[in-house]
């Protein structure tokens, strides 16, 4: 190992516990701030001593852990962050022979698990290359728990495992399971999926195999529960490759080329053992593309698809697949209710489920020429809750009143002649940064394509094409900032994103107090809340006017005189 233990910024950000964009202006103002000892132009590299010492000189704290040392010490001895976590994950299976490196992890071992260390090195690891956790798994653990069948020594699976962090989930969230197993193409990924559930599931059977699963021979071992979540609109799929003849994972049919997602699915559904159940998450054009209607009506047809959630936290549908069985309906759902709605139709296959979240719908009303199985289609049409429909209007009218509190109370004036700035030559003298897309902190968002030109929030929520812009607080205050770019940003930024940075740039800013510009910005920040909470509102009246017509249509829901 290194004993040269060097950080990049976005380390010491995370040591400091401020934002990145702090640490920056740190750099670019103190001019003591120490010189990197790997100046590439993607990361800079900085001498972990020399930054504690400029930080305790400034009275700054970094809360720098013994696991945080190691760390830095192991990626200085490896070309790559991966090779890193490899080194530890191989020193925590086989201690003996790993020298310093184990020796370190058995004394952390002392005040942490093993299993909450490796997660703080990959999360380290991640976040040095630059990576994070796919979105959508919580919601598919969720799903997953609530489908898993009830029994001793559960057998999991999951065909794309990646680095583990579904079945991890789910360890977490399902009791007893007895055998985990995934496979994966990358041997790398691979090793850590492994590892981790060994560490998480010291009791249970582990194997973590090296393969293409939809194109190699399934596992002779059947399934009480597999969970995938496959990756999504790969083109070169395989689909030229796929086995031929009885091989079960082709029972519904050959999934067309342009549905790679629709093969996963029957893959996992091939894995299952008898009372198994496969959660898988999907594209939502999958529940609707034509391409795919034959394969969507086969597996109705057998009572393979027994329920698809649309859940707002997964970014995409979630299927529940099963052996094949009689049943006479689909179960879709929003996830609000989703625990009560799946047991009440395992309970009573026959039986129907009408809530606000969750539906049963016949299979003879989805056995038309699209087979659209979308949760949103049948949802709009289900029963209509008259005590969440006066919430609901209830809620309308403080989104309203909100929207009426915020507007200032404006006086007349006279127009000013005042010095001005433009705000490149703010941002070269550090009292304001420009970036492209989301970033940390709070501050002005400025849309050059959308509707709204400027807006004030979290920077983390700024979407592609949009720019962020942080302010010095002690020097410029944002509200007045977002009222100046809102006036003065040239009209041309409206018809394209092209340029968005210079036009950004040369927009001049009045130079006033600092005292009137949080006063002014106050005032045009109350004006945007008034706007942000009119657009709440425009929504909220929208869901009222769709859900009271249900209601009234359907009878459930009643006019008071």
């Amino acid at each position: 190992m290194s004993d040269d233990e060097t950080i990049t910024l976005t380390d010491l950000a995370r040591l400091a516990e401020v934002g990145r964009n702090a640490v920056s202006n740190w750099r670019r103002r103190e001019a003591d701030f120490p010189s990197p000892v790997d100046d590439s132009a993607r990361r800079p590299r900085f001498a972990l001593a020399e930054v504690e010492r400029w930080a305790a000189e400034h009275g700054r704290r970094l809360r720098v852990t013994p696991a945080d040392r190691l760390w830095f010490a192991v990626q200085g001895s490896h070309p790559s962050a991966e090779a890193a976590l490899q080194a530890i994950a191989a020193a925590l299976e086989s201690p003996a022979g790993q020298g310093e490196l184990a020796h370190r992890l058995a004394e952390l071992t002392a005040t942490a698990s093993a299993a909450e260390l490796f997660e703080f090195f990959i999360e380290r690891a991640r976040e040095a290359a630059g990576t994070g956790t796919a979105p959508g798994l919580g919601a598919l653990v969720d799903i997953a728990a609530v489908c898993a069948p009830r029994k001793e020594r559960l057998a999991v699976h999951d065909p794309a495992c990646d680095e583990g962090d579904l079945l991890t989930g789910l360890l977490r969230a399902v009791p007893g399971v007895g055998a985990v197993s995934g496979r994966d193409r990358s041997a790398a990924r691979a090793a850590v999926c492994e590892r981790r559930l060994r560490l998480a599931a010291p009791g249970a059977e582990v194997r973590v195999d090296v393969g293409d699963s939809l194109l190699g021979p399934p596992p002779a071992r059947r399934f009480d529960l597999v969970v995938c979540d496959p990756p999504f609109n790969v083109k070169d799929w395989g689909y030229d490759r796929l086995p031929a003849g009885d091989d079960p994972r082709l029972a519904y049919g050959t999934p067309p080329r342009t549905e790679p997602e629709l093969a996963w699915a029957l893959h996992c559904l091939a894995l299952l053992g008898e009372g198994g159940v496969a959660v898988v998450r999907m594209p939502a054009m999958v529940a609707h593309r034509r391409s795919g209607r034959r394969i969507r009506s086969e597996l109705l047809r057998w009572g393979a698809l027994r329920a698809v959630v649309d859940h707002p936290g997964s970014k995409a549908h979630i299927w529940v697949l099963a052996p094949r069985a009689e049943t006479a309906h689909l179960l879709v759902s929003t996830g609000g209710d989703f625990d009560t709605a799946w047991r009440t139709a395992v309970k009573d296959p026959g039986g129907t489920v009408a809530t606000a979240h969750s539906a049963t719908v016949p299979l003879m009303r989805l056995w038309d020429e699209d087979v659209d199985v979308s949760p949103a289609v049948y949802l709009a049409a289900g029963e209509t809750d008259a005590g969440q429909l006066a919430q609901r209007a209830e809620l309308l009218g403080e989104r309203i009143a909100a929207a009426s509190d915020a507007v200032p109370r404006f006086g007349a004036g006279t127009a000013e002649t005042t010095p001005e700035t433009g705000l490149a030559e703010l941002e070269r003298d550090g009292h304001l940064t420009v970036r492209s897309g989301a970033a940390e902190g709070t501050g002005v968002i400025v849309d050059p394509v959308g509707p709204r030109t400027v807006r004030l929030g979290p920077l983390e929520s700024a979407a592609d094409g949009q720019w962020t812009i942080a302010c010095d607080a002690a020097a410029l205050d944002p509200g007045w900032l977002a009222a100046v770019l809102a006036a003065r940003l040239p009209a041309a930024a409206k018809r394209t994103a092209t340029g968005a940075r210079r036009r950004i740039l040369s927009v001049k800013v009045p130079r006033i107090t600092l005292e009137e510009q949080r006063r002014r910005g106050a005032a045009f920040a109350g004006v945007l809340t008034m706007r942000d909470a009119l657009d709440e509102a425009g929504a909220e009246a929208a869901a009222l006017a769709a859900e009271a017509a249900a209601g009234l249509v359907s009878g459930t829901v009643t006019v008071e005189d």
